[in-house]
């Protein structure tokens, strides 16, 4: 096994058994200790790759939003269609992701963090739908608090959704969720901000 390959596995180690002990501690109580012994790895293992707990959480944070960037598609908010089915796609590979790591987003959103991962992604998100107003509507000075506004409004919407439906609804099936925010999105927010640019 090359010296690449066994760092990754190591990480990997390492991240897994981190998220597993904060389904079951707080994470102020957990100790790089408790975190060794539950890896099955010697101390200096683990400080070869993380300075402390603090950098653990933010390097598992940290791919997660890298993740998350690389499936926001945010040309749905200068779409001017009315059929739901042809907003769909723009969503679907967004929750593909959350779908995907629904089990460390439930142990992180149940968590008191130093980090708050919805804060993080609600901020990145609304930041790629301004830009794409900006860019779209060619938006003008006066016009960026309402921009923002309406921005911060559909990102929150979409990942609240994301949210309800890891913590609450867990039988709602992707199509179901899928439909849910393509229908708020498209009779409510929508039709809102366009009437508000256009």
């Amino acid at each position: 096994m090359s010296k690449d390959l066994r760092n990754i596995k190591t990480k990997e180690n390492i991240e897994s058994h981190f998220i597993n002990l904060l389904e079951r501690y707080k994470f102020q109580d957990i100790t790089i200790k408790l975190l060794i012994n539950e890896c099955q790895i010697n101390r200096s293992t683990f400080y070869r790759n993380y300075e402390d707990k603090y950098d653990l959480i933010y390097k598992i944070v940290e791919e997660l939003i890298k993740q998350f960037k690389k499936n926001i598609h945010c040309q749905f908010i200068t779409l001017h269609l009315k059929k739901e089915n042809d907003f769909k796609p723009y969503f679907s590979s967004l929750l593909d992701y959350f779908n995907k790591h629904k089990d460390i987003f439930i142990v992180l959103y149940n968590n008191d963090l130093p980090i708050n991962i919805f804060d993080e992604m609600l901020t990145i998100y609304s930041h790629y739908l301004l830009n794409e107003l900006i860019y779209h509507y060619h938006i003008s000075d006066s016009q960026i608090k309402i921009a923002n506004y309406f921005s911060k409004i559909i990102a929150s919407n979409i990942l609240v959704a994301i949210k309800w439906w890891h913590l609450e609804s867990t039988q709602t099936s992707k199509e179901e969720i899928l439909q849910i925010i393509t229908i708020t999105i498209t009779e409510g927010i929508l039709a809102s901000l366009q009437s508000q640019f256009l």
